[in-house]
């Protein structure tokens, strides 16, 4: 591969192709720390307008939950064929068990989810409600923004200390905690 004057690669082989660079992850360890989410997709057919507002009435035919946010990005990073260690923080609730058992069930390698469970702290949840395919609706958002307490801030540090010395890569999700 060579430099191109713009900072790009270019390859003049197979190396070059993003299918080439993608053949590099396989065997390699990425550590992604973020704002871990659960994603939930609620479906349906809309056929009337409320009449107590003007908002239309979903009627629900599907729901699905999957990775959000840094847990997306490790999602992501397992699929291409690296061990993906994903670690955030989670509420001690459903949602954040909900996230372990999806990650758990990742392709490729897998993630391995070192998720700190926080008691007083729900974990985020954004809900999209769907019609039509991928029209959307509306968006909820369950989540608090609040710092984290010292415990479990010195615990997410302790276990960043531990997973960075595992890792080749070190991807730092969006709002990152």
């Amino acid at each position: 591969m060579t430099e191109h004057a713009a900072g790009g690669l270019r390859g003049d082989s197979a190396e070059g192709t993003i299918a080439g660079l993608i053949r590099h992850f396989a065997g390699r360890t990425v550590l992604v720390l973020g704002d871990v989410m659960l994603d939930r997709y609620v479906s349906g057919e809309v056929s009337r307008i409320s009449p107590e507002a003007p908002i239309p009435v979903l009627r629900v035919t599907a729901a699905r939950t999957s990775l959000g946010g840094a847990a997306n990005v490790a999602h992501n990073v397992a699929a291409l064929g690296a061990r993906a260690i994903l670690l955030g923080v989670v509420g001690s609730d459903d949602a954040g068990a909900e996230i372990g058992r999806l990650a758990a069930s990742a392709a490729g390698p897998g993630i391995d989810a070192r998720l700190v469970a926080a008691a007083h702290r729900p974990t985020t949840v954004k809900t999209r409600f769907t019609t039509g395919g991928a029209h959307q609706l509306l968006r909820v958002d369950d989540e608090t923004t609040a710092p984290l307490d010292d415990k479990t801030a010195a615990e997410l540090g302790r276990r960043f200390a531990q997973a960075v010395a595992e890792s080749d890569i070190v991807v730092l999700s969006p709002n990152t905690i």
